[in-house]
């Protein structure tokens, strides 16, 4: 039986994302699922009502689309476990082998970490204005404390990519890239919550749900006799080989980690608890909000993000190198940063450097101040400036702008650069 469910999500998951052939799919699914569901649904309606009151209350709850077969504990669990978890209660251990193709516990594949941190996408025609936002918003977020990309899909140069659609399994992603062309993020109904098209993207950057960690006995107990009939499989532990947490500790805030109640037979009986410190209180475990700082740090150390710079999304600021104001003379280390800068589409970005004082090599090979006309480092080069500059302005063609900087001087009082951006 769940090597038949797991044939129909592979077919599911990997038809041709064709905008005209994804509608007609989609809406024949929507009738049979109407159809299957049109008698359960009258019987379980109340007992969500009496649910949602019981619940209301709690700021990090969400309810998912309920496939076939679900029960009303089912769907009250499943509102702060999103997507992928969706995808593993509807089709029992359909996701286990998606997810093993490729984990804050991260992919230990390399191959599944997308080529220069960028990330291609198209969003199905079907959604709204209101969905596209969403989606782009939580694209910044991710883009604000990493230095990964998610850029608009050009057919010439972006062949692996993904799409926003929505397909039967509800909220439902492959986690890594898969590399044979597009893949499919399915944002389903009742699943378009910021912290869940978050996490969703999350299994997309390459991240597993943190309770999957190979050293996650030491930091959870799995309560297995509280584990809906069918879905054990949802907590099993990687190996070491599918995992990599790189050295970080264990974070039971990441917006990756299951909710205390996550396929629980029952609302109020725990599945996953952290382990009972004597002294302290158990953590809170399950947030849709936000990225953590530990899931920040390791998304960073994934895709070997430089120490220092930041993603601006403002219309304008002012930001300088690190040692610009400490004239350079903290320490003998390399400073090695990116800054991003993305304007809203049409709009390009002028950028006007004061006060740069880099050390002067030959063609500015070893210190520099390296800015491209794009979001990665094979976009056009508009220029590598080193020694000293003032009051230069320089612009782009296109809404993004790439700095990287590198100051192996900083010792001997080269404070690097300062720069307005518009």
């Amino acid at each position: 039986e769940h090597e038949a469910k797991l044939q129909r999500l592979r077919e599911e998951l990997s038809r041709p994302v064709i905008e005209g052939h994804h509608r007609q799919s989609h809406h024949q699914k929507q009738a049979q699922h109407r159809q299957h569901h049109q008698s359960h649904h009258r019987k379980k309606q109340h007992r969500q009502q009496q649910h949602h009151r019981r619940r209301g209350q709690s700021t990090t709850q969400y309810v998912n689309h309920s496939p076939p077969g679900f029960n009303q504990s089912q769907q009250a669990q499943q509102q702060s476990v999103p997507e992928m978890d969706l995808l593993k209660a509807e089709t029992s251990k359909d996701e286990e082998p998606l997810r093993h193709r490729v984990a804050r516990a991260v992919t230990a594949k390399k191959e599944r970490i997308w080529d220069y941190g960028v990330i291609p996408y198209e969003i199905d025609g079907n959604f709204s204005g209101i969905h596209k936002a969403l989606f782009k918003l939580a694209m910044r977020h991710w883009e604000n404390s990493t230095c990964i990309k998610f850029v608009e899909r050009d057919p010439e140069i972006h062949p692996n990519y993904i799409v926003f659609t929505v397909r039967s399994c509800g909220c439902c992603s492959f986690v890594g890239k898969r590399g044979n062309g597009p893949q499919a993020i399915s944002i389903g109904r009742n699943c378009d919550k910021f912290g869940i098209v978050v996490h969703e993207l999350g299994h997309v950057v390459g991240f597993w749900h943190e309770h999957t960690r190979p050293d996650r006995e030491k930091h959870v107990v799995i309560e297995h006799n509280n584990i809906m009939k069918g879905q054990d499989y949802n907590f099993n532990m990687l190996s070491p080989d599918e995992v990599d947490s790189l050295g970080m500790a264990y974070d039971y805030d990441s917006i990756m980690h299951y909710a205390r109640n996550t396929f629980s037979k029952g609302t109020y009986l725990d599945t996953i608890l952290p382990i009972e410190m004597k002294g302290r209180k158990r953590p809170e475990i399950g947030q849709r909000l936000r990225l953590s700082q530990g899931d920040i740090a390791q998304a960073n150390l994934l895709y070997k993000c430089p120490k220092c710079g930041r993603t601006f999304q403002e219309s304008s600021g002012i930001f300088a190198s690190p040692s610009h104001y400490t004239a350079g003379a903290l320490s003998n280390e390399t400073e090695h940063c990116e800054w991003r800068i993305t304007a809203t589409y049409g709009e390009r970005v002028e950028l006007k450097l004061e006060n740069m004082n880099i050390f002067k090599s030959n063609n500015c090979e070893t210190d520099y101040l390296e800015i491209r006309d794009g979001y990665f480092e094979k976009s056009p080069l508009i220029g590598r400036f080193c020694g000293k500059v003032d009051k230069e302005v320089i612009r782009t063609e296109s809404s993004r702008m790439l700095l990287t900087y590198v100051n192996t001087h900083r010792i001997e009082g080269f404070r690097g650069f300062k720069a307005e951006f518009d």
